[in-house]
């Protein structure tokens, strides 16, 4: 709570299964209750879609959902479910550190790209 009503700015992600997609419910009210009191400038930058693994049926269903439910506040940048993006935690380091030519550090770095247009 303290984080968002210091914020400027939320990026929402949200993993491509389907009990992610409900937990976003409670995030949105959330929202609703900082911009009605402490942080009325609070605004959503954006959705990232993120373990999206395009060889499922539910992964494309559930990003169609996302796009239907934030329409354009939905990156365009989908992160992939990738095994670089899962190791590089475990050794401490970014995926830019770790793996800077993975399809992880390039689908981030394009996600980076989108948020700075966001705000600027």
């Amino acid at each position: 709570m303290n984080a968002l009503v210091a914020a400027h700015y939320l990026l929402v992600p949200i993993q491509a299964s389907y009990y992610s997609l409900e937990g976003t419910d409670d995030l949105l009210e959330t929202l609703e209750r900082i911009r009605a009191r402490p942080n009325p400038e609070l605004q959503l930058l954006g959705v990232i879609v993120t373990l999206y693994d395009k060889r499922t049926n539910l992964a494309r269903d559930i990003y169609k959902q996302v796009r239907e439910v934030f329409g354009d506040k939905v990156f365009k940048t989908v992160i992939g479910k990738n095994v670089r993006l899962e190791e590089s935690p475990a050794y401490k380091e970014t995926i830019f550190s770790f793996a800077p030519d993975s399809t992880g550090a390039a689908e981030y770095a394009q996600l980076a790209g989108e948020v700075i247009q966001r705000v600027t």
